[in-house]
């Protein structure tokens, strides 16, 4: 039976609380890109081919990605603290699987082990939020959310390299996935001591599992196919028909199982605000500018200005940074002003990008003052945008649904990598030739895609933003009438 519900609290138990959390969603996040400069050591380390080596990414995103709403849903049936705990313990005891693999197809399975972790603990945390905090103070946390999923992704780049140059106990390349041990067994501890016990009210029946295996076939299909090299039609085509047949049935499934009184995987109240599913197509465009866009501009620093690894992951410093202020900034912000933060935050972004496309391949450096710039104003519009963004999702969405709400959200983002970085290297080699200015032709293809985007981001802001102020005008004339009709009512008791 579920325990009683508490209400949120506002002391420095909860302040605790969501840091812990917050540590966990950048654990998950690190570790999508934590990787891939560590690519050609692990390979030559661990005598592995190209295709075994591309799966050390593909199949941590793939588990991720596929089990990320069903994490959620048992979060919301189960209670956040549980999945929370479960997660971080798998995440970490495959992190040391991962840093001590003896062979490739050892640290592949690790690396789908970490991602089913992963999906387990990250839907709790934008969940926790709302159980942790009052209304009043969600909004700064949603913001250092946001925060933590750009910092996750560009320090990803960078601590995949830093740590296997500081080579930690002679551990090389393995040290990237070694130091998530102490802290995964540090937020054991902490989330043990500090998030809520209870047992949220989601439902009854038993758990969905045809339809969590039918989704997770269907995200993957989504995913896998585009996150290994070599993307063409007989790859692409039967990852496709998967997507169309796995999605029918599992739509089909949900729906037979509702009229049946059953507990679905998701439940049709999250779409019955039809903003929650545009606000999912508004997180498939946004994130299709973010990870696919650095994967771009590190190919691009490394073939066409000759950086090392190390030194490309140098460019988002700046970036980072901005990126960080700008999306506390954010997530501190009036809802009111939503509109126009999502209005402002593409136009800068996409004012870097078309800045970054008026310079030569070899001003493409940490030091290059024009570079830092461009790239400055990209992180400081994606910053404002992502904890908007988030907030625009889940806005209107019942407690009790939170963690399935944050899946999705979070699907999406990892849906829209895998596609977007397919695109953009599509489009990067195409319109690249030879040399380094060939590799600059590419890079400006790219960027014009990504420009594209951030105009169509701004034509979605505006449509969500509009819905959910008609939603809130129809539920104040709602209360409005009510209020109206009671006072009316009690001057006829009078």
């Amino acid at each position: 039976m579920s325990g009683p519900e508490r209400e949120p609290r506002a002391g420095g138990g909860a302040v605790l609380a969501v840091c812990v959390l917050l540590v966990g969603e950048f654990l998950a996040i690190f570790d999508v890109s934590v990787v891939n400069v560590l690519l050609p050591v692990v390979q030559r380390d661990l005598g592995a081919g190209d295709a075994q080596t591309y799966l050390v990414v593909a199949c941590y995103g793939m588990a991720y990605a596929s089990l990320l709403v069903t994490g959620g849903r048992l979060g919301d049936r189960y209670g956040i603290r549980p999945l929370f705990l479960v997660g971080t313990g798998l995440f970490g005891l495959a992190s040391v699987g991962c840093g001590l693999a003896p062979s490739i197809e050892v640290l592949v399975a690790a690396r789908a082990a970490q991602g089913v972790g992963a999906a387990l603990l990250f839907p709790q945390v934008l969940a926790g939020i709302q159980t942790v905090l009052p209304p009043a103070r969600r909004g700064a946390a949603v913001g250092a959310f946001g925060a933590v999923l750009g910092a996750g992704s560009t320090l990803g780049q960078l601590g995949g390299g830093v740590l296997t140059r500081l080579d930690l106990a002679g551990s090389g390349w393995r040290s990237a996935f070694l130091v998530n041990v102490p802290v995964c067994a540090a937020v054991l501890v902490a989330g043990r001591a500090l998030l809520p016990g209870h047992r949220p009210r989601a439902g009854t029946g038993r758990p969905d599992l045809p339809g969590a295996a039918l989704l997770a076939v269907t995200v993957a299909a989504a995913v896998l196919p585009w996150s290994l090299p070599g993307s063409g039609p007989g790859r692409s085509v039967p990852a496709l028909l998967v997507v169309a047949v796995a999605g029918t049935a599992f739509v089909r499934w949900e729906r037979r199982l509702t009229r049946a009184g059953g507990a679905p995987l998701l439940h049709t109240a999250l779409f019955r605000r039809w903003t929650f599913g545009v606000g999912l197509v508004l997180c498939l465009v946004f994130f299709g500018t973010q990870v696919p866009f650095y994967v771009v501009l590190s190919q691009t620093a490394q073939d066409g200005a000759g950086l090392s690894p190390l030194a490309s992951a140098g460019l988002y410093a700046g970036l980072g940074t901005a990126f960080l202020a700008a999306s506390v900034a954010a997530g501190r912000a009036d809802p009111r002003r939503a509109v126009l933060l999502t209005t402002c935050g593409p136009a800068l972004m996409a004012a870097g990008y078309l800045g970054l496309s008026t310079l030569r391949a070899d001003q493409l450096h940490p030091a290059d003052v024009p570079a830092t710039v461009f790239l400055v104003l990209n992180g400081l519009g994606a910053g404002v945008v992502a904890p908007t963004l988030i907030r625009f999702v889940l806005t209107g969405v019942d407690a009790p649904l939170s963690g399935v709400a944050s899946g999705l959200l979070a699907t999406a983002q990892q849906i829209a990598n895998s596609v977007g970085v397919m695109i953009a290297g599509a489009l990067f080699r195409a319109s690249r030739g030879s040399g380094g200015s060939g590799v600059l032709s590419g890079f400006h293809g790219a960027l014009w895609y990504f420009t594209a985007l951030a105009a169509v981001t701004v034509a979605l802001a505006v449509v969500v933003a509009r819905g959910q102020e008609g939603e809130r005008a129809r539920r104040e004339a709602v209360e409005t009438a009510q209020a109206v009709g009671d006072a009316r009512a009690a001057g006829r008791e009078r």
